[in-house]
């Protein structure tokens, strides 16, 4: 269905709009389009859609201020040319709050089946829509890492981005609670951001000694040059691009710091005297060197005052309790009082810094390299490792259908890179591994 939105929001409004508005095109310059002219498929390029993703409706809601984009992914056909059926068990509707467009809270709505949201989720979701257990869309929740990382505090975020305080600290506290992301994948610009076409369009330069990335960019490129005025085609080569970028991310280093991404930038970790400083770290909500410290079997040595009568406090209220939910609060109470008061606390962050290196340089959990045969046979062999973990299996399950009926190595490069990414959540599957790779 072919949606004139000017005249949905005419009728919302009971004002009819003739005035012109701009919208980009492919390579970042603007076309003056009137408000009868934008339909559907000019509003799917905006907020990023691709094919087999449509509009299939818009809904205005005046008295709640709101804007709701449905979605829905088109069935696709087969080499006959029949359509095949999407559905997988009974249909559940799925709404994310998006980014604000223009003045008004923005949703996006979808129809999908719990398998099909769950396996979307393993394998990251489109930027216009969200995780299962999330109300945020990623490109929302993307660009709170970013500012987040940028030491915006969630005030500031919150009112920047015109949302809800509670969705950014939730956001936050997922952040900076158990597994976290590497700094330079949070500073990764958006599926937005014009560098990503500058890429594809070779008005930038990405200079790489990764084969697969070459390749990759090869292929993007030529489709991107066979359909230079395909908003949908440019979406979702970059959408591939930077899904790329974060499953190779320990390989990228140069190339994140060619996008903007790295992890040393000059305004945030450079002193005044032009001398380079270490990164100070928080360690993350679930970390055990924070019920040390609330313990007492750490102590930093901290000449801090307002330090050590929050450490007291805090450390009281732990001691009282023995729920986890409320331990976590109580933590994540103190993480806070450490950013608000980092100026001041340069000596303890830096301790902590040191704790977590030497932590993490302990608990390193190495994987066996992907050219390794073991990745093949799990892909092959359907009882060789048993898990109790969904995501894992939903992912498996997926890419044991496709290895076998393609022979892809990507599919074992997708396989390798799970593990790495939930290294902290597989630790059992992952001694099992190399087990059976030393045994081969």
């Amino acid at each position: 269905m072919e949606y004139d939105f000017s005249r949905s929001y005419c009728k919302a409004a009971n004002n009819p709009l003739e005035q012109a508005v701009e919208t980009p095109n492919l390579y970042g310059s603007w076309q003056v389009k009137t408000m009868d002219s934008l339909k559907t498929h000019d509003l799917a390029q905006l907020l990023g859609l691709y094919s087999p993703w449509i509009i299939k409706d818009i809904e205005l809601a005046s008295d709640s201020n709101s804007l709701t984009f449905i979605v829905e992914k088109q069935p696709e056909k087969n080499i006959f040319g029949f359509l095949t059926g999407n559905k997988k068990g009974p249909q559940v509707i799925h709404r994310w709050q998006h980014i604000r467009f223009g003045h008004v809270n923005t949703y996006i709505e979808a129809t999908l089946s719990q398998a099909e949201l769950a396996d979307m989720s393993a394998n990251r979701p489109p930027a216009f829509l969200g995780e299962e257990h999330k109300t945020i869309t990623r490109e929302l929740a993307d660009t709170i890492h970013i500012a987040f990382s940028r030491n915006l505090s969630p005030e500031m975020i919150s009112g920047l981005l015109g949302i809800g305080l509670g969705l950014v600290e939730g956001e936050v506290r997922d952040m900076t609670g158990g597994q976290q992301t590497p700094h330079n994948i949070a500073l990764l610009p958006l599926e937005s951001n014009p560098i990503w076409r500058q890429v594809l369009t070779d008005q930038l330069k990405l200079t790489t000694r990764l084969l697969p990335l070459k390749l990759l960019l090869s292929r993007l490129k030529l489709e991107v040059h066979k359909n230079p005025n395909s908003g949908q085609v440019m979406q979702k080569s970059v959408a591939e691009l930077r899904t790329f970028f974060i499953r190779h991310a320990q390989q990228l280093q140069q190339e994140f710091k060619i996008l903007g991404a790295s992890e040393n930038q000059p305004n945030a970790h450079t002193n005044p005297n032009g001398g380079a400083r270490n990164r100070l770290v928080l360690p993350g909500t679930k970390n055990p060197l924070w019920h040390q410290l609330l313990t007492g079997e750490l102590d930093l040595e901290s000449q801090n005052m307002a330090l050590r009568l929050s450490l007291a406090r805090n450390s009281r209220s732990y001691l009282l309790t023995y729920d986890e939910y409320e331990r976590l609060d109580i933590v994540r109470n103190l993480q806070l009082f450490f950013k608000h008061n980092a100026r001041n606390l340069i000596p303890e962050l830096r301790l902590l810094t040191e704790l977590l290196g030497q932590q993490q340089d302990q608990t390193r959990i190495q994987l066996p390299p992907v050219t390794d045969n073991i990745w093949k046979h799990l892909l092959l062999d359907d009882g060789l490792l048993n898990s109790e973990k969904i995501n894992y299996r939903l992912l498996l399950s997926r890419l044991k259908s496709s290895y076998r009926r393609n022979r892809d190595p990507l599919n074992i490069e997708q396989l390798h890179s799970f593990f790495i990414h939930n290294a902290q959540t597989m630790s059992d599957e992952i001694s099992l591994i190399n087990r059976l790779a030393a045994n081969q």
